[in-house]
């Protein structure tokens, strides 16, 4: 991984991962959950700093304004490269909270779209106001493995797969998201069509063209069943590259994702009880105004495009 400030500063990142994960396993690559509280999510953070620094100049202290009050409701997922011990990838999603600050890639819409990020969703027939939707924050590839063609594919497998089987095991059948419109080609052609744009891309963040997207699992599933079995088995499934990727424990880390707690019932669980009201417009709002984007702080801000080698890395638009 690229050496930065961001990322020498602090307990050194190999020892960290190895404090974090058993990484004697005979998997090159295991994947990961972490609530946000919990001081092995800095592995994941890890990456967030690394892929956004380089892409867009942000700085810890950046990234610390645009996130910290949706801190309550994330959970990441992260994949670990056991035997170099880094983190190669992670995703950072936002769960439905009544007392949470809502979904930040709706949240964010409408200083770029101008239009209210829950009313374009709902317009899509996105069941926003719901507790069956997660919004997929960031989502980020380590720089080092973006350029590692055989490991990238592999790291972004099983992001997705990580997070598809602890929605589906969440029952939750929807996500959103802001992607880079390149990354949203680039998963069109990899991973047979799964986000359905809600609006034209427009500037955003950094990125030349950004689109709010949604996610319906259940919808994808059945496509991909018909078209590419293969994919459909390593997603939903864990099934066909688990000797290179250990899959997550959807068992173990059932808690983190639990929507049918009581507020702050598990230590363990940065996901809260969610029982929406019949408006369901309390999701959305955020607990302090911003107009910032969902990615990178500092929205005024020129930057690079997504890297066309990066299937999915970066905030939920992916550098």
């Amino acid at each position: 991984m690229a050496e930065s400030q961001e990322s020498t500063e602090g307990p050194d990142i190999h020892d960290q991962v190895e404090s974090a994960v058993d990484v004697s396993v005979p998997e090159p690559y295991g994947c990961y959950a972490f609530a946000a509280h919990d001081p092995r999510a800095d592995i994941a953070r890890y990456v967030e700093r690394a892929v956004f620094l380089e892409a867009f100049g942000n700085t810890r202290e950046m990234l610390r304004e645009e996130y910290d009050p949706y801190e309550s409701t994330s959970v990441f997922l992260c994949v670990v490269d056991h035997r170099r011990r880094l983190p190669a990838g992670a995703v950072r999603l936002i769960l439905p909270s009544e007392t949470g600050p809502g979904f930040k890639s709706a949240n964010d819409i409408e200083p770029a779209w101008n239009e209210p990020g829950i009313s374009m969703f709902r317009r899509a027939g996105v069941p926003i106001g719901t507790s069956s939707l997660w919004d997929i924050a960031t989502l980020a590839v380590s720089p080092e493995y973006q350029h590692m063609l055989a490991s990238a594919g592999l790291v972004s497998l099983g992001l997705y797969q990580s997070g598809v089987r602890a929605a589906v095991d969440a029952g939750i059948d929807w996500m959103i998201a802001l992607l880079d419109v390149v990354v949203y080609r680039m998963s069109r052609l990899k991973f047979r069509n799964p986000f359905v744009p809600c609006a034209e891309g427009r500037p955003y963040l950094g990125s030349a063209s950004s689109l709010p997207v949604y996610l319906h699992i259940s919808d994808w599933k059945q496509r991909v069943l018909s078209t590419d079995r293969s994919i459909h088995d390593v997603i939903f499934d864990a099934s066909g590259i688990e000797a290179a990727v250990r899959p997550l424990d959807i068992a173990a880390h059932r808690s983190l994702f639990s929507l049918d707690q009581e507020p702050e019932s598990s230590p363990t669980s940065s996901a809260r009880s969610a029982r929406p009201e019949s408006s369901g417009s309390h999701w959305l709002v955020p607990a302090r105004s911003r107009s910032a984007a969902v990615r990178h702080p500092g929205a005024d801000r020129p930057g690079p495009a997504a890297s066309t080698d990066t299937p999915g890395a970066s905030h939920t638009r992916a550098h």
